[in-house]
């Protein structure tokens, strides 16, 4: 019986964790922007990108979009379509296991803070004179925190809609599903170690946030029932900053929304003019 027991929590757990891929109702083709289909590896896995061209000369930083978990790039394109039309080139791209890429047994926290690390990686490769900016929703945000104090080459942070401790909305989750959410985290977190390598100290973003020194931005839809606002203004703390609130607006709803679209064009012209200044010192 214990055994049993035993098999029948790790079923959950993996469960739980496992994404499933699919194309986004929206395509990058759909928007009839210039563009560029890519591939990044990421450890044995091969990551589907895009990467979408302004006209005329690109501003200087280069932005990273990262979906949350359970999610695509398509998520992010009504993020993505105004920043191409001001000026900045983006580039978009899918977790394993996510969109368009290869089906996976399970993708955690440290997957994806695993796969920004490759993507920012290939930016520095590919782009080595230009700075590049990660803007991350939900999940994304949280492994753009792990990815930079991991040592990820990045020139600014934003983080949208991104937890603090990703147990704690993990047990959020379960609880909406109609599950105990709080005993069955606790029930399964020796389950999920195995995935992650270890335990979660090192993978809680509200920690590792302090290892950041680059400028973070921190941007919380006010009706956010998936990450509720007390992540954000963690968050916000540890990064020595403010919350920027998008009113009455929605865990995901809200990245097509004005007012996100305005704190993320000041944050990158923020980055912008650092970057011009770096120059005119060289």
């Amino acid at each position: 019986m214990a055994v049993g027991g035993l098999l029948a929590l790790d079923r959950i757990a993996s469960r739980v964790v496992k994404p499933f891929p699919g194309e986004p109702d929206v395509t990058v083709p759909d928007l009839g922007i210039p563009h560029e289909d890519i591939q990044i590896s990421s450890g044995d896995h091969t990551l589907n990108g895009w990467l979408l061209h302004p006209a005329g000369t690109a501003r200087p930083p280069l932005v990273l979009l990262a979906h949350g978990w359970g999610a695509n790039y398509g998520t992010l394109l009504q993020l993505a379509e105004p920043l191409v039309r001001r000026g900045y080139e983006v580039l978009l791209f899918d977790i394993r296991g996510h969109g368009r890429n290869d089906e996976v047994a399970y993708a955690t926290v440290r997957h994806f803070r695993d796969d920004v690390m490759a993507v920012a990686a290939y930016a520095a490769r590919r782009f080595p004179e230009r700075p590049a900016v990660l803007l991350g929703h939900s999940l994304g945000g949280a492994a753009g925190v792990l990815a930079v104090a991991e040592g990820a080459t990045l020139a600014g942070l934003g983080l949208l809609a991104s937890p603090a401790d990703v147990m704690e909305v993990t047990a959020l989750y379960m609880s909406e599903k109609g599950l105990p959410g709080n005993l069955m985290v606790r029930l399964l977190r020796p389950f999920w170690w195995a995935r992650v390598r270890g335990t979660f100290g090192p993978l809680t973003p509200s920690r590792r946030i302090l290892d950041v020194k680059v400028p973070v931005l921190v941007v919380h839809p006010e009706n956010d029932r998936r990450v509720p606002m007390a992540h954000a203004e963690r968050m916000a703390a540890g990064a020595q900053t403010s919350v920027r609130v998008v009113e009455n607006a929605r865990h995901t709803e809200f990245l097509g929304r004005e007012e996100t679209h305005a704190f993320v064009l000041a944050f990158l012209e923020e980055i912008e003019g650092g970057a011009v200044e770096d120059q005119d010192r060289l």
